[in-house]
């Protein structure tokens, strides 16, 4: 059997040993581009290791295994009793994941773990780049990830979360980034003891954004300035050498009528210039670009558009993933393997109940982790402290739904009844855990789909498949979605729910509290005919709850 990553082989080689009979000081995995060389300390009576790695090397894949002497007094990367879900490195954890799993500019992330896409580069690019995801997906440790190459590499940053400035209009939150743009230059003019013409203009354009940001919105003068802004930075940028990347976290939080406007302003100084928009936010909870007059960043002509989402449609793909980021946390805590306070198939289930979002498989982590302590002599976590604690979640999920969605009016109530229709479709009338959405219906009321994807990015729903083919319908085909675990676990799990799980790396459908065998998705075909057994969801179920949310579109439309 091959091992791939550092931490599964330093569990392997562990186990190996330990089942031979011999108990190692320490195990160290050293990777290089060609080899992996993997270092066992012993003690000096174990005279048959040699013997054992050379057992174990044919297992590992471009590699082999070195055994040495311990030094006397030497710290051992090996616990000398097992860990429990009461141990102290495991509590440490627990404060290290609600410390660090929500990145930020002053706390970024503990490790940036890249996905399969690699789409740091993307961040990188000399383009603009709109990064979408739901809450939890990692926007905020990609922006801060490429920021930090940016300004390693000699470029400038101007980082912005757009919280901060929640509620101010389009020219008002330009006037802001101009204003960091502006100081920025100016720190660099001072940082290389520069003192130019080139200087003084920024000065001297610095005292104009401040006029216009604390005394006057003139939206004729702003425009002016930012023409002027973008030859200065023209300039600036050809002068210095260097290129300016704007980071705007939260793009969401700016209120969804005034992000096409804020957007073009922000555009009109950086066309024709080394200065690149990098804006994260929650794609369906804004609107970057209003055709009608042509207004903000269009994608595929102005910018690209970058999405961060790990869903469930490669379940296998997504627990390699997240367990990574899992294991970052736990060799901070100073553990090496998650399998000795997180059993098996609880890792399975907050694959599931997180949906592939990383902070939402942490924190379930955590409070599972936590519910587990309350189990006398417990060892570790298992599959129901994982259910316990992703129903205690849900009223926290609520809490960041109607934050989220407060940059619309209405929206967050709309989403809460969306959400209570969704929730007794399926499990009061279906009584199962996900559901289709035809592709044509979605066409035809875009509006009620719109709540539905609104669900999406908030991690009430999670896809599972971006497109079933119907069974005796050619060409139709579905979205299919699954409902948040937060929604039916714990104490509301209702007896013959059939639910969707994951065990191991195969999507699973089971029926609760039933002698009902389970149906695993063993083959693509399997996995097709396991989703033909979600119902399919009317969008027009919605529609009332669409009309009051979109009263205004509706009136102004065609059909309206």
């Amino acid at each position: 059997m091959k091992q791939q990553s550092e931490s599964s082989l330093h569990d392997f080689v562990l186990d190996e040993f330990r089942r031979r009979g011999i108990e190692p000081r320490g195990v160290h995995v050293r990777a290089f581009p060609s080899e992996t060389i993997v270092i066992v300390e012993v003690g000096s009576g174990e005279d048959h290791a040699q013997r054992v790695a050379s057992e174990i090397d044919p297992h590992i894949e471009n590699g082999f295994v070195v055994v040495r002497l311990a030094e006397s007094g030497s710290l051992s990367n090996v616990r000398s009793s097992p860990l429990t879900v009461n141990s102290g490195e495991v509590t440490r954890l627990i404060e290290i994941i609600f410390a660090r799993s929500r990145a930020s500019e002053a706390q970024p992330s503990i490790q940036y773990v890249p996905d399969v896409a690699e789409r740091i580069k993307l961040a990188l690019a000399p383009r603009n780049t709109l990064i979408f995801g739901r809450r939890g997906v990692g926007k905020t440790a990609l922006m801060l990830e490429a920021r930090r190459r940016v300004e390693e590499r000699g470029d400038l940053a101007v980082w912005l979360n757009m919280q901060s400035i929640r509620g101010l209009s389009r020219t008002k939150a330009f006037l802001s980034v101009a204003q960091r743009i502006c100081r920025i230059a100016l720190a660099n003019f001072k940082q290389n003891s520069q003192r130019s013409l080139l200087d003084s203009e920024i000065q001297q354009c610095l005292r104009r954004v401040d006029e216009l940001l604390y005394v006057t919105s003139d939206s004729t003068k702003v425009r002016i300035l930012g023409g002027d802004l973008q030859q200065l930075l023209a300039h600036f940028t050809s002068h210095s050498g260097r290129s300016i990347f704007i980071f705007l976290d939260d793009l969401h939080y700016l209120s969804v009528d005034e992000v096409p406007g804020f957007l073009d302003l922000l555009h009109g100084i950086c066309r024709d210039n080394q200065i690149w928009i990098k804006a994260a936010g929650i794609k369906h909870q804004m609107r970057w670009f209003s055709p009608n007059p042509p207004l903000g960043l269009q994608t595929g002509h102005d910018a690209v558009l970058v999405d961060l989402d790990v869903t469930l449609e490669e379940p296998k793909k997504a627990k390699s993933f997240l367990r990574d980021v899992l294991q970052g946390y736990a060799t901070e805590a100073g553990m090496h393997r998650v399998s000795d306070f997180l059993s098996s198939p609880a890792i399975d289930r907050l694959v599931l109940a997180s949906g592939g979002v990383p902070r939402d498989f942490l924190t379930l982590c955590a409070d599972a982790i936590q519910v587990a302590r309350r189990r006398p002599k417990a060892r570790s976590a298992g599959v129901q402290d994982v259910n316990n604690a992703a129903g205690q979640a849900a009223k926290t999920k609520l809490q960041e739904l109607e934050e989220d969605a407060a940059a619309q009016k209405g929206r967050s109530e709309a989403l809460v009844a969306a959400l209570g229709i969704v929730r007794t479709f399926l499990l009061e009338s279906q009584h199962i855990t996900f559901l289709g959405v035809d592709f044509h219906d979605k066409e035809i009321n875009r509006y009620e789909y719109s709540l539905v994807q609104g669900l999406t990015d908030l991690r009430m729903l999670h896809i599972v498949s971006s497109s079933l083919s119907a069974k005796h319908a050619a060409g139709k085909r579905s979205e299919v979605y699954l409902l948040d675990l937060s929604q039916y676990s714990g104490s509301r799990l209702k007896q013959r729910l059939r639910v969707l799980d994951l065990v191991g790396d195969e999507l699973v459908l089971k029926e609760t509290r039933s002698s009902r065998p389970p149906r695993s998705a063993k083959s693509p075909r399997d996995l097709i005919d396991l989703l033909r057994e979600g119902p399919e969801f009317q969008l027009t179920l919605l529609s009332e709850t669409a009309k009051r949310l979109y009263s205004k579109e509706l009136a102004s439309s065609p059909q309206g």
